[in-house]
């Protein structure tokens, strides 16, 4: 049975993993919580509504991580648990925050670690098992020789130092060092507040390599699994190579597009987006920085390239949600880094990122394997396209699609701002399509070559059917009315 059409049995007998079935005592949750730390740094900074908010899987331990919090701070200040996010669980939920006024958020487990916009942040990374010693022996053996930069996903960001310390003193048999160099990177907000209206620390991943080298000499050993984590840093970090150390399996492996499932479809949802004439934005941020910016800057890609776009606000994504939109042909995410990269194999439409359709839109830019999730350098590449726009301005050549294998004329959607004879004045209709033609509206056109458009629908209007009185109808609920 599809995601979309079922009776519903599924949702009511669904078994819900509330996550961790092992309880914790006191002292392994202050310790693995940073209990200390973080009332510390609540009394500090004279905060008294403070968000605390979990991912779904630990959830089982935020009241009794919200009670010792509490006996520690000061008399005065509340702490409040958010326990369904808006969008992923990965950022910052200002928006719930703000509906209880909270001047600080404690954000637990994993995150993007993309910019809020608002309210100060106090980032609880936890800290997964990791075997330092068995990681450093198989990347002395593997990747004898090069320059290596350390990183991690975040429940692993402890650990970096040490093991970029372990494996930069490591030599060999004849007392040679193994490794040309070695880097670690940072997280600025490991362990210290982030406050979006003050200069200074901010969240992210950075690195100093030495003077005269590049990314491009380094080999990324990263810490942790398979995850979205791990395809952003493959997608963005132009680097020799990366190999990831799984602390789950004990086993380090070189990822490549064949490897990391992730990347094997992107490409193949920009050819996708490439021949969509009707696309939907879908807002999966409100926290972000700039994404009204980004947002904005879609809309006016998508109206010079004169295809049709809908914005659309929907929360967490599913299969369900979008497939009420039978007209829209691709959908374009604008999220987190992390959130943007959505497998849509399951999807009727693919979903692709800003930059995505950035490549997708554009007349003369082809992918060189370059790849921005970031809102910013986002920002700063559409602004570069606009200017390449005004270079090239033939909008009626058709292009070659990769899906079809063959050329393609692109649909053109009229402007609703625009005057369809210079004078503002509105054509007159025949009935069936020259009003959606004149509005652009994708969603008339579509309604049109339905065999079911409603009652009363105005092409119906020559018929001479007289009201017919109104009569009482079936009682009961739709599985079983009560005649039946």
């Amino acid at each position: 049975m599809s995601s979309i059409d079922n009776d519903g049995s599924a949702a009511i007998q669904r078994q819900i993993d509330s996550g961790p079935t092992r309880e914790m005592t006191v002292g392994e949750a202050v310790t693995a919580y940073e209990v200390e730390q973080t009332a510390a740094v609540i009394n500090a900074g004279n905060y008294r509504r403070v968000a605390l908010q979990f991912p779904d899987h630990l959830l089982s331990h935020s009241t009794l991580v919200s009670t010792e919090l509490q006996g520690r701070i000061d008399a005065d200040a509340r702490v409040f648990i958010l326990a369904d996010t808006s969008y992923g669980s990965c950022c910052v939920d200002e928006v719930a925050a703000d509906h209880y006024s909270a001047d600080l958020i404690v954000h637990y487990g994993r995150t993007c670690l993309s910019l809020s916009s608002r309210i100060p942040v106090f980032y609880v990374f936890g800290r997964d098992p990791l075997d330092k010693d068995h990681c450093a022996e198989l990347a002395a053996g593997c990747l004898e020789g090069r320059r290596l930069l350390v990183m991690s996903d975040v429940p692993l960001a402890y650990a970096v130092p040490e093991v970029a310390q372990s494996l930069g003193r490591r030599r060999d048999g004849e007392g040679a060092l193994v490794f040309g160099q070695v880097v670690a990177s940072e997280i600025a907000v490991d362990g210290r507040l982030y406050d979006p209206k003050q200069a200074g620390v901010a969240p992210g991943r950075s690195w100093q390599l030495p003077r005269e080298e590049s990314i491009g000499d380094y080999t990324v050993l990263y810490l942790g699994g398979e995850s979205l984590t791990l395809t952003n840093i493959l997608l963005t970090v132009r680097c020799r190579s990366v190999f990831s150390y799984d602390p789950a399996t004990r086993l380090l492996r070189e990822e490549s597009l064949q490897v990391n499932r992730h990347l094997a479809r992107r490409f193949k949802m920009v050819q996708h987006a490439r021949d969509a004439d009707v696309i939907g934005i879908v807002v999966g941020t409100l926290a972000a920085t700039r994404y009204l910016r980004v947002i904005e800057a879609l809309k006016g890609m998508i109206r010079r390239a004169h295809k049709k776009f809908y914005v659309f606000v929907v929360g967490k994504l599913n299969v369900a949600k979008l497939a009420n939109f039978a007209e829209i042909e691709t959908y374009v995410l604008v999220a987190c880094p992390e959130n943007s990269l959505v497998d849509s194999k399951e999807f009727f439409a693919p979903v692709v990122t800003p930059f995505e359709m950035l490549l997708a839109l554009s007349k003369s830019r082809q992918w060189t394997g370059d790849y921005v999730t970031d809102f910013h350098a986002f920002l700063d590449d559409a602004d570069r396209e606009l200017m390449d726009e005004a270079v090239d301005d033939d909008d009626d050549r058709p292009h070659f699609s990769l899906i079809t294998g063959a050329l393609k004329q692109s649909r053109r959607f009229n402007d609703p701002r625009e005057d369809v004879d210079g004078e503002g004045q509105l054509a007159v209709r025949n009935g069936r399509t020259e009003i959606a033609q004149y509005l652009g509206s994708a969603g008339a056109e579509f309604l049109l070559t339905r065999s079911f458009r409603g009652l009363g629908h105005d092409d119906q209007e020559n018929r001479s059917d007289e009201p017919a009185l109104a009569t009482e109808g079936r009682s009961g609920i739709a599985r079983g009315y009560a005649n039946e």
